[in-house]
């Protein structure tokens, strides 16, 4: 019997597990990316924090993209950085763009057309971020800029070249058309572009282009045309010594259809300066307080774009 009792004492002994200890402190769990305060835009047209940019690029750059927002207000900007952990972005190149530019509002609130190109240096990875006012069509074009344009340079370490000509590009192939409510064309043949990529940016033309809020937005209300043309005029402002800066624009849109025509004073991202002869003397970003205020125009992204490393 005895020989029976014991194994029995020593199984309940270990079902009932050991007696009353110390209670162990619950740790709360780690937040994946670090609450750390993004960087605070100096431009509206390149914020170069890095310092990847020439002298001479930057200069181009700064040119095309105010004739890009007076012309057509639409509203880009150029990024580099040193790496995306100083700024939380740990969560990851594509969040910390779309996070970066919502809270720069970058583009126009309404049309949401502004686009912002991101270099990280030290990450070797750059993006070219979409407002969601652009249809899938477009990042299919932003994915070869950046195969064809960008990252050939960025592998030889020609960051300002890369910088320069992929936004130049993106000007010329995605904002500009957009603007002027051309439809957007996947790019010619597929190389540098995965052939998912091509399946999705179909599978969402077939089903969601139709509805595309751009299009209801650059419908003329008169007569329905689909196609507004969009053009804009620096407002001239005299000086008391002589010369005179623009720091507002009149916006005007015209149906070329049946002639209907809506214009509006809006803000310009910079006050340029001209002396009696016109000559340009300086340009003076207008530095925001807020997302949204007088340099960007609080638009946003749902992330849309595309991505590159090297």
């Amino acid at each position: 019997m005895r020989r029976f009792l014991i194994p029995l004492l020593l199984a309940l002994s270990v079902l009932a597990g050991p007696g009353p200890g110390p209670a162990v402190a619950q740790t709360a769990p780690v937040p994946a990316a670090t609450q750390v305060a993004l960087p605070d835009w100096q431009h509206t047209s390149i914020n170069d924090f890095a310092g990847l940019l020439t002298q001479a690029d930057t200069q181009a750059l700064d040119e095309a993209l105010i004739a890009l927002h007076g012309q057509t207000g639409v509203q880009g900007t150029v990024v580099t950085i040193t790496d995306r952990a100083r700024y939380g972005g740990t969560d990851g190149l594509e969040r910390f763009a779309t996070r970066l530019f919502n809270h720069w509002g970058v583009g126009d609130a309404t049309r949401n057309d502004g686009f912002m190109l991101l270099v990280s240096r030290d990450d070797r990875e750059a993006r070219i971020e979409l407002g969601r006012g652009y249809p899938p069509e477009a990042g299919l074009l932003a994915q070869d800029i950046m195969n064809r344009v960008m990252l050939p340079s960025f592998r030889e370490g020609d960051y300002s070249r890369g910088l320069r000509e992929g936004t130049l590009a993106v000007i010329d192939r995605i904002a500009r058309p957009h603007a002027a409510g051309q439809p957007e064309t996947a790019p010619r043949g597929s190389r540098g572009i995965p052939p998912f990529a091509l399946f999705l940016g179909a599978a969402a033309g077939m089903f969601g282009l139709s509805r595309w809020d751009r299009r209801r937005r650059n419908r003329c209300p008169k007569c329905g045309h689909q196609g507004l043309t969009t053009t804009g005029m620096p407002l001239r402002d005299d000086r008391p010594g002589g010369g005179w800066r623009t720091a507002m624009q009149t916006r005007a849109r015209t149906c070329p259809s049946c002639g209907w025509q809506d214009s509006r004073i809006v803000p310009l991202p910079v006050i340029t300066y001209y002396d009696l002869h016109g000559n340009r003397e300086r340009v003076v970003p207008v530095r925001a307080t807020s997302t949204g205020s007088a340099g960007f125009g609080g638009g946003s992204s749902s992330g849309g774009g595309a991505s590159g490393r090297w």
